[in-house]
């Protein structure tokens, strides 16, 4: 575990500069927030009746995030789709956020022209690609975001241009004062998670330790805490090379935990984290209490990690710090670098070439 206390060697695991795009988190968000106040919408959201934000991967989170967020605000419904078709319902009446950082994404771009077809009122947030071509040439909006980094490592401008967006329209509050706190909550968490924070105080490191050899599961509550828990396996997937398991409460209360009640589950190397945040039902922190004990009594080991900020955004965006520092510290362990991510480069080609 040394190496967790060792910068440099860290560093020099870290070919592709993950551990850069971590610590700036709170930069980006900052810039985030200029990009999304400077685009020009001509899209309206007067009469608006859903919205849908298609994407997938690292540009698919910012809108579970952001919906999860919302959930107890929007006046519409606001879905995610990750896949190749909007839902039937999309029509001149939907707000169709189409998102993907490189603009070429093959399921968000048969998604956008499905969206298209319908006469949807589109805005698209990428870097550009076949995306923005698109887009222009219809003469749909796009919100133009910085090229050059890996999808998961921009999560900042696919989700703060996506919430100021969705308020602009008048489709959600004002999200100045929570981005706000998101920044500051991000900041605090890069000082307490990040590289030069030595073992013995850092939780991340002290997670990702844990978590070594074993198998990540991550249980978050409808609806902030689940999206966490989706970036949190994504994150040690993509990083740390790693499978994780995700689910949700109040759901896996019915169904799943019946699972832990047989012999040695996972293998005896279950390695639990409930994800907790202020605004949880007050029933969500009981199942919490029970579940766990019955998660114990299977052999499993469990911990429980909660966000700081004052507002719902800060909070996510302060556990999805640790996940994602946590994932690195698992691939510094593991000795690979985390940014490649090589089974998804070969699928992309075997698509391209089939």
């Amino acid at each position: 575990m040394r190496i967790l206390d060792e910068r440099e060697a860290m560093l020099a695991l870290d070919r592709g500069g993950m551990a850069g795009h971590l610590e700036g988190f709170p930069d980006q968000l900052r810039e985030a927030r200029g990009i999304a106040g400077g685009a020009v919408l001509t899209l309206p959201g007067q009469g608006a009746r859903a919205v849908v934000v298609t994407g997938m991967g690292g540009s698919a989170i910012g809108g579970e995030i952001a919906a999860a967020c919302l959930s107890g605000t929007m006046p519409v419904p606001c879905a995610v789709v990750r896949g190749y078709d909007v839902p039937a319902y999309v029509d001149r009446d939907t707000v169709v956020v189409a998102a993907s950082y490189s603009g070429n994404t093959e399921e968000t771009l048969s998604a956008y022209r499905g969206a298209a077809s319908r006469q949807a009122r589109i805005v698209c947030i990428t870097t550009g690609g076949e995306l923005a071509r698109l887009a222009r040439a219809a003469g749909h909006d796009v919100v133009e975001i910085p090229p050059g980094l890996p999808p998961r490592a921009a999560l900042g401008y696919s989700l703060i241009p996506l919430l100021m967006v969705l308020a602009r329209l008048g489709l959600a509050p004002d999200p100045a004062s929570d981005v706000d706190d998101a920044i500051a909550a991000a900041r605090r968490a890069v000082a307490a998670y990040g590289l030069g924070v030595p073992l013995g105080s850092n939780p991340a490191k002290q997670l990702a330790a844990w978590f070594r050899g074993g198998i990540p599961v991550i249980y978050g509550s409808v609806p902030l805490t689940t999206a966490v828990a989706t970036r949190w396996c994504g994150q040690i997937s993509e990083n740390a090379k790693t499978v994780a398991h995700r689910n949700e409460l109040p759901e896996m209360d019915h169904n799943e935990i019946v699972g832990w009640s047989g012999a040695r589950p996972l293998g005896g190397r279950a390695r639990v984290v409930f994800l907790r945040d202020a605004g949880d039902h007050p029933r969500v922190g009981k199942r919490v209490a029970i579940t766990r004990r019955e998660i114990e009594a299977a052999g499993a080991e469990v911990k429980e990690a909660e966000g700081i900020g004052a507002s719902a955004l800060g909070r996510a965006l302060s556990l999805v710090a640790l996940g994602d520092f946590t994932s690195f510290y698992l691939a510094v362990l593991a000795g690979v670098d985390p940014t490649p991510v090589e089974p998804i480069d070969r699928l992309k080609k075997a698509l391209a070439d089939a």
